[in-house]
């Protein structure tokens, strides 16, 4: 419970990656949780293969932009913290973010783009990536403003990667 806490407080900016303990054990479980939720997530919109196929990818960006970002600053001792971190956030945002995605994919499509659920979504996207900026900065050790254009870049990158699994091209 003081683990699942500790992932509460990251998303509301009040704890940092270091805050989390470094263990192995954790962060498999923590990766593991990370890719059921993306998995039933992706699920809403797409088949069992295909959702499977991508939140693997996702999980793979993570995984190895992480390590390329702390290794360029020289923090790789921090891996283990910082993507246990980033999986933990993203799942407590992924488990509040399931039924407004349910919701949203119950409304007739020409509705989708005024509706409230469409809202909740975006405010519920900005703060995934403003949870994911405060993790970069914390771990990097760089101005707000570089972990926001990092986050952004990282976000780019993983939807292009999601995008050519979806299309079969990867």
């Amino acid at each position: 419970m003081n683990i699942a806490l500790r992932f509460v407080d990251l998303c509301l900016f009040k704890a940092g990656p270091s805050d989390l303990p470094v263990s192995q054990s954790l962060l498999r479980i923590t990766l593991f949780v990370y890719l059921l939720l993306g998995i039933a997530v992706n699920q809403l919109d797409s088949d069992l293969h295909t959702s499977l196929f991508v939140s693997l990818a996702d999980v793979l960006v993570m995984m190895i932009a992480t390590g390329l970002l702390l290794k360029l600053r020289g923090f790789q001792a921090r891996y283990i913290q910082t993507l246990t971190a980033l999986a933990g956030t993203g799942s407590c945002i992924a488990i509040i973010g399931m039924p407004i995605i349910w919701w949203f994919y119950q409304i007739k499509a020409e509705l989708q783009p005024t509706s409230y659920a469409m809202l909740l979504m975006v405010g519920l996207m900005f703060w995934s990536l403003m949870v994911m900026a405060h993790i970069f900065r914390q771990s990097l050790e760089i101005k707000a403003s570089t972990a926001a254009m990092l986050t952004i870049a990282y976000t780019v990158v993983t939807l292009l990667v999601a995008g050519l699994v979806m299309s079969g091209v990867a």
